[in-house]
């Protein structure tokens, strides 16, 4: 393997690149190279390249080394790579006049590209299932959830009434669309780049089309160059799991703020909770930091893939090749962690509801209904109408009344003549109607406001995205399961089998 050199490889080089290249991902690699040979030599003899005794004796060799796994082979890094370590076992096994053909129309570029992007796909599949699986448990909590009407926040103080299945909705929705990110993503990864060689395809009359069958790709990646050249699908897989994890932080984030004592709005279960070593009232709630914290080492893997793709040649190397993907492994772990704890605290959540309700009961966050009922029962612009109440609210907190029940309808009327020079008379019926955080909820039946019954068919409809959603992944699924029957298919075919 090393005729044009005129030494061994050195033991830095040994530690550094081809040891780690070699045992790193050993397992998933043979299985998946395994695949990609077969395929390969089916084609080989299919195409009368070699033949057909030759393309026989080979797979056998390796259906053989398959059964009994990697540790046949006797793995040495001074061979570099799986590559030649398999190679160099069917050279022995078989003769180099046989065993050396596998390699025959081929570069270890295009075949590593290719086992890559396999390894790839799969990960995009399981995250997507994991994804889908959280997205539907959010929404079992939401749907449970419908009508608990909470404070609704912006610049984290009290805004509007809504309910937590409203709120709930919403990251379901935000979610969706990172699903679909992950989603559309296997759309890029699942070409195949066998066949281009080192960089300028092959002379051997090849059948691209019906390895990428035989390994179950969508199609091709066309250009011999840009085949061995690209790994923007990395970035670009890293890419929308990094704005899933945003969302899940997000989602994080507020379980954290409620949990505090000072909100009080949910607890965990204490199952996935932690406690103290020198305070014996502490219950943690370690998954939710866990969860907000572990989206920096996705983008640290983001970061990562880019900079080193950054530069490089159009071409094959070592800096795209390998160094690209180095840390994709370790993305997919985080974001496999983030899901399952995210969904372990939903499926566990403790809604006090009682709690929820009371305080927007009592933190002015339903005044805006009242500057809403003056402008719809008495006539008023809404600019005035808001003047009214912000001025109320003011003259209320002055006055040390910290809940809006506190409002009379004597403090609305005189605000209402000192503002307006009108005399309105708003009832009390008309103010504790307005301020009633559940009243509230029910009058925002617009288009994707959190009245039950938009919330309901906005939950409904979610359900239906996640049930195609699940009927695409499971078809992609089934594609992968039929491509490896055809393979065996045509493996016993060319063995005589």
């Amino acid at each position: 393997m090393r005729e044009r050199l005129n030494a061994d490889p050195s033991g830095i080089i040994i530690q550094y690149i081809y040891g780690p290249r070699l045992f790193e991902n050993i397992e998933r690699d043979f299985h998946t190279m395994m695949k990609v040979n077969k395929a390969h030599v089916v084609m080989l003899v299919e195409q009368n390249i070699i033949q057909r005794e030759a393309g026989a004796a080979i797979l056998s060799a390796l259906l053989s080394l398959a059964e009994a796994g990697y540790g046949a082979l006797n793995l040495d890094p001074r061979k570099e790579d799986l590559h030649f370590n398999l190679e160099s076992y069917l050279i022995e096994k078989l003769g180099a006049e046989v065993g050396g053909q596998l390699h025959t129309g081929r570069s270890r570029n295009d075949l590593y590209a290719t086992i890559q992007r396999m390894a790839v796909r799969d990960s995009v599949n399981h995250l997507t299932g994991m994804a889908l699986d959280t997205r539907g448990c959010i929404l079992e909590t939401a749907q449970k959830n419908i009508d608990a009407v909470m404070t609704g926040y912006t610049h984290l103080q009290p805004a509007q009434p809504i309910t937590l299945g409203h709120y709930l909705s919403g990251i379901s929705d935000a979610l969706r669309r990172d699903t679909f990110r992950l989603t559309r993503a296997y759309e890029t990864v699942n070409l195949s780049p066998l066949g281009t060689g080192a960089l300028a395809a092959t002379g051997f009359p090849i059948d691209r089309q019906l390895t990428a069958d035989l390994l179950g790709f969508d199609g091709l990646m066309e250009n011999s160059l840009d085949a061995v050249a690209s790994r923007d699908y990395i970035p670009e897989i890293l890419a929308a799991l990094s704005l899933l994890s945003i969302t899940f932080g997000r989602l994080n984030q507020d379980f954290h703020t409620w949990y505090s004592n000072e909100f009080s709005f949910i607890d965990i279960t204490d199952e996935i909770a932690g406690t103290s070593s020198i305070m014996p009232q502490k219950k943690n709630p370690s998954p939710l930091e866990h969860v907000k914290a572990k989206s920096g080492h996705i983008f640290g893997a983001l970061i990562s893939a880019l900079t080193c793709l950054k530069g490089t040649h159009f071409m094959h190397s070592r800096e795209a090749g390998t160094e690209s993907i180095h840390l994709f492994k370790e993305g997919v772990e985080q974001a496999e962690a983030i899901m399952a704890l995210s969904k372990a605290v939903v499926e566990g959540l403790i809604v006090k509801r009682e709690r929820m309700v009371q305080r927007a009961s009592e933190n002015f966050c339903a005044v805006t209904e009242l500057a809403d009922t003056l402008v719809r029962e008495f006539g008023l612009s809404f600019r005035v109408s808001h003047e009214i109440v912000g001025t109320l609210v003011k003259e209320s907190l002055g006055k040390g009344l910290s809940n809006s029940s506190a409002i009379t309808a004597d403090m609305l009327n005189t605000v209402i003549r000192r503002i307006t020079g009108k005399s309105i008379s708003v009832s009390e019926d008309i103010i504790r109607a307005a301020l009633d955080p559940v009243e509230n909820v029910h009058k925002k039946s617009v288009t994707g406001g959190p009245a039950p019954e938009e919330v309901e068919r906005m939950l409904l409809r979610a359900q239906n995205d996640v049930k195609k959603e699940r009927e695409l992944l499971e078809n992609r699924k089934q594609a992968l399961i039929e491509a490896d029957r055809k393979l065996g298919v045509r493996v016993r075919a060319v063995i005589g089998k």
